[in-house]
């Protein structure tokens, strides 16, 4: 039987900026460090998965709530007529920059889903 993961599976809080480049997308997620992101195009679809870890030190017994760290975070955005080259992506101090290149043409659409 597999193993069930413990974590929360959210989606990070996200901007998406139409600029004259192509359209931005910034997604927050703490404590995820490169090694842990995972970044794939399938068809129109950029998947985009990370996983944070921030042990609870030893003597944190009493911990009530988490809010941070121990979060696989997912996110997912389809994309129709937008990309003239693959997307280029950045991680910044958790803060993932994607962007995807307009079509000489312009046009399309960006939708999270």
């Amino acid at each position: 039987m597999p193993k069930l993961n413990p974590y929360p599976k959210v989606r990070p809080a996200t901007d998406i900026v139409d600029t004259e480049n192509g359209v931005q997308i910034r997604a927050n997620m703490p404590g995820v460090m490169e090694k842990d992101l995972c970044f794939c195009m399938q068809g129109n679809t950029l998947h985009i998965s990370a996983s944070s870890r921030c042990p609870v030190p030893e003597e944190s017994k009493d911990v009530r709530t988490l809010e941070f760290g121990n979060v696989e975070f997912f996110l997912d955005i389809s994309m129709e007529g937008i990309l003239s080259a693959p997307p280029q992506a950045s991680l910044d101090n958790g803060v993932l920059s994607v962007l995807l290149p307009h079509r000489t043409e312009g046009g399309g659409q960006v939708t999270l889903l």
